[in-house]
């Protein structure tokens, strides 16, 4: 579908408010500003599909998951990420499930996890 300002195709996110307060409190300030400008464009317009890349169904970094798909944020190169989960309504509509909001990439020292590693903990629970 085609979004108000005709951007091509979108799809229609659906976001947690507990999971998302989560990782927005595991944030920095700038990640969280980062977090709450790309709700509220997704909220609006959905996400677009042209700034969608597939997830590796099994990575390098031991993360599993299948049939979902990353965005960068902000797009294209931001610090950050958000992991969706491809899925169909009860009419058989497509939709990304919100999974996880966070940074890309930690130092090689830090033990903190990636967007990617909380996605696929709450994916594969």
């Amino acid at each position: 579908m085609a979004d108000k300002r005709g951007r091509g195709a979108s799809f229609r996110v659906e976001l947690d408010d507990t999971t998302f307060a989560e990782d927005l409190a595991h944030s920095t300030p700038a990640g969280r500003d980062a977090a709450l400008r790309k709700r509220a464009a997704v909220e609006q317009d959905g996400q677009p599909a042209d700034e969608l890349i597939t997830c590796d169904a099994e990575a390098r970094d031991v993360t599993r998951l299948p049939g979902c798909f990353k965005t960068r944020v902000p797009w294209p190169a931001g610090r950050w990420g958000m992991v969706y989960d491809f899925r169909f309504d009860e009419n058989h509509r497509p939709y990304l499930a919100f999974l996880a909001f966070g940074v890309r990439h930690h130092p090689r020292d830090s033990h903190a996890l990636t967007v990617y590693e909380v996605a696929s903990r709450r994916l594969n629970a």
